[in-house]
């Protein structure tokens, strides 16, 4: 094609690696490819290219008028009635029983899940037994790779799906797909932001010869046998079924995700939270859970609640085949959003975040976990209390301490 326009992809900046680009070209003239920091963005191989401008059209960040979001949503604490699932999910379950709603009507549940080589992809899911990959949180940015064809592929054939990810990716879905399924639901998460694929890889790779193993999985906020959670430690599991108990400089990947250190760009001006969402669902860890109405039932807490919000007429008409996996109660968004930050404004960005960036590249993990990720006085005496705190204790602990305060 003579003078053809070679486009002009989302900035660095603000692309959110959604990948719609990439799965509406025409000629496969876009690639996902890795930088210096870890991250992934779409390069357009010029002499593929065509100038047909769909990937400048299809971007929900340059087209910020393309979609439009839900009304206000309905919020509930919730938890499985299953305790053995509970025990699996990352909190109450309640993206599994969505889930399970829809694979209950034949549908296909696409969420994150680990691959044999630790990257974390889209991954469906047509039964029960195969949620269980993707329940959990990865604590990194999920590879779209090619999940948006497959899915209008599915929606066409008139299957129902449910496409659980952050709110950008739904985004990115929704915007490739360029008209409304009525079988499509979407899930996003009250998301703290998401660092590169790359990031986690170097710690992996780190972990990986420290201890002479082959990681299998890494569990970020795991639960004790009970269900009670504990803080400030990570669980990997190996290839010969030993768990490494990641703790302080260990479990350095997690401090950097806490202190916001390596989360990508967009993270940082997120347009896709807020009260009013893209999604037909949003999802979370309830922690505001009684301080806005009372909820006197501490075991429950322990155990791990949901935070659960329909946002749309869709997901309202769905709540009736979701809440028999569930013990429901209705709560207000307020309460939802108190000790979730990040369901309506973005990630703060560490002040030593460009810092690293320059390190990330020539500096082993070892270095950059020492330099970045040691505890400082006041994580110690935070450490120090979780560790040695009975989990029964915790909550009142946590009030005490903001009453001094």
């Amino acid at each position: 094609m003579e003078n053809k326009k070679i486009p002009v992809l989302c900035s660095q900046e603000h692309c959110t690696a959604c990948a719609a680009c990439y799965n509406v070209c025409p000629k496969r003239a876009i690639t996902m490819q890795e930088d210096t920091h870890g991250e992934i963005f779409p390069i357009v191989n010029e002499s593929l290219c065509i100038g047909c401008g769909k990937c400048e059209r299809v971007c929900p960040e340059m087209n910020v008028d393309r979609l439009e979001r839900n009304g206000k949503p309905e919020v509930y604490c919730c938890w499985l009635k299953d305790a053995n699932v509970r025990r699996n999910s990352t909190s109450g379950g309640a993206a599994y029983a969505i889930s399970a709603a829809i694979i209950k009507k034949g549908g296909h549940v696409w969420g994150a899940a680990y691959d044999k080589d630790m990257y974390v992809r889209y991954t469906e899911a047509n039964n029960l037994e195969e949620l269980e990959p993707i329940q959990k949180s990865k604590y990194v940015q999920s590879a779209v790779g090619e999940a948006f064809q497959k899915i209008k592929q599915e929606l066409d054939n008139g299957d129902y799906v449910l496409f659980a990810g952050t709110g950008c990716h739904v985004k990115g879905l929704r915007s490739f797909l360029e008209k409304n399924y009525p079988k499509l639901y979407t899930l996003d998460l009250v998301c703290h932001g998401v660092p590169g694929q790359g990031v986690f890889q170097k710690y992996k790779r780190w972990a990986e010869e420290k201890y002479d193993i082959k990681m299998t999985d890494f569990v970020p906020r795991p639960k004790r046998n009970d269900g009670n959670e504990l803080g400030y430690y990570s669980l990997i599991k190996s290839e010969n079924g030993g768990c490494i108990k990641m703790e302080r400089l260990d479990n350095s990947y997690f401090v950097g995700f806490q202190r916001n250190l390596f989360l990508r760009s967009a993270c940082h001006d997120c347009k896709a939270n807020g009260e009013q969402r893209f999604s037909d669902f949003t999802v979370a860890d309830f922690w505001g859970l009684g301080k806005v109405e009372p909820f006197n039932d501490y075991k429950q807490r322990t155990l791990g609640i949901s935070m659960l919000a329909l946002n749309s007429v869709k997901a309202k008409a769905l709540f009736p085949d979701i809440s028999v996996w569930l013990n429901c109660q209705k709560r207000s968004y307020k309460e939802a959003s108190i000790s979730n930050h990040q369901y309506y404004k973005s990630a703060v960005p560490s002040p030593r975040r460009n810092e690293f960036r320059d390190d990330y590249e020539r500096m082993s993990w070892d270095a950059l976990a020492d330099k970045y990720m040691r505890f400082n006085k006041k994580d110690l005496v935070l450490y120090g209390i979780k560790k040695f705190t009975p989990p029964h204790l915790l909550l009142h602990v946590k009030l005490l301490a903001k009453w001094i305060k």
